[in-house]
């Protein structure tokens, strides 16, 4: 339980954060797909993931994601709206409050995004 422990961050920072990761699960998502998600304590962290049931991320591509402006493959890009910005921003807000955040794709399991957050105690 996270009753005595919790995540300082701004509310616009959060929603920023959980927006743009859903948003992607989403629109990335192949048609009738599923997005899951979780939260979980891990250690002095919280842990949230998300993940989709799309068609994957090209390894080639995968260390490019967090790239400003980066769109990926232009054919499929054309096709989900957005700048490129989404990753960036959610990972500019996780380093900011000394998390990590990583993405791991293979087009046999779904795509999973995962943040690590340090916990603070209630004082």
């Amino acid at each position: 339980m996270f009753t005595n422990d919790w995540i300082t961050m701004r509310r616009s920072s959060g929603v920023h954060l959980l927006l743009n990761l859903a948003d992607n699960a989403v629109k990335y998502n192949q048609p009738q797909g599923r997005v899951t998600m979780s939260l979980r304590r891990a250690d002095n962290f919280a842990e949230f993931t998300i993940a989709n049931t799309g068609a994957g991320i090209p390894p080639e591509v995968l260390p490019r994601v967090f790239d400003r402006f980066f769109r990926g493959d232009p054919a499929h890009s054309q096709e989900v709206e957005g700048c490129g910005l989404g990753l960036s921003i959610a990972q500019w807000i996780v380093s900011a409050h000394h998390g990590t955040i990583k993405i791991e794709s293979d087009k046999a399991k779904p795509t999973t995004v995962a943040i690590r957050l340090p916990l603070e105690a209630n004082q």
